[in-house]
């Protein structure tokens, strides 16, 4: 991954990120970039090769920055609702955001085929957020390794989350969506009602 260092690049990965979040991977060029980033074309060949390039190092520091944001819902005050909640909304808020729904799908697509790497280190470490989450209350979810295993209820979980962030609703909707997801997994792996 390309250790992002200049303010520079800073700037054409912000503006990478509207762009893509706004055209789709396939829609978006170098020229709709730099037009983003408010810098010429062979500015941003300065910094990346190509639109590819662009995408990977954008990806991978987006990543880090919401699996830094996961792990900081998870270790925060509150019950295990709110925690749970935190941890989940983290994806949830980022996808929408930031990419349009017409190119939500899209995106995810085209990012496994040119990011995929990435996007499966980033799974495997949120699924690991998520399992610590739910692990860290035996006494509440009592029925964790019972019922189901942590590692299976955070896969869930986060297959339910990128059902929930594909919907065409506002994100108040889908944040309720997201709450009555997590209270239901709660009361569900608590054998006190």
């Amino acid at each position: 991954m390309l250790d992002v260092t200049s303010a520079k690049q800073q700037q054409i990965l912000s503006g990478a990120l509207r762009a893509f979040g706004r055209y789709g991977y396939r829609r978006t060029s170098m020229e709709l970039i730099a037009n983003a980033a408010n810098v010429s074309r062979p500015t941003v060949y300065q910094y990346f090769r190509g639109k590819e390039d662009v995408f990977r190092a954008m990806a991978g520091q987006l990543l880090e920055g919401l699996l830094e944001a996961a792990d900081m819902a998870e270790k925060a005050e509150g019950s295990i609702g709110d925690r749970l909640f935190g941890v989940l909304s983290v994806k949830l808020e980022f996808v929408v955001d930031t990419v349009d729904l017409q190119f939500r799908g899209e995106i995810l697509g085209d990012a496994e085929q040119v990011a995929g790497d990435l996007l499966v280190s980033f799974k495997d470490r949120l699924l690991a957020v998520i399992e610590a989450c739910l692990l860290s209350v035996p006494e509440e979810l009592d029925l964790v390794g019972t019922a189901l295993s942590a590692h299976d209820a955070a896969r869930l979980l986060l297959d339910a989350v990128v059902g929930i962030q594909q919907e065409d609703a506002d994100r108040e909707v889908l944040a309720k969506r997201l709450r009555d997801l997590v209270d239901l997994t709660v009361r569900g792996l608590s054998s006190r009602r």
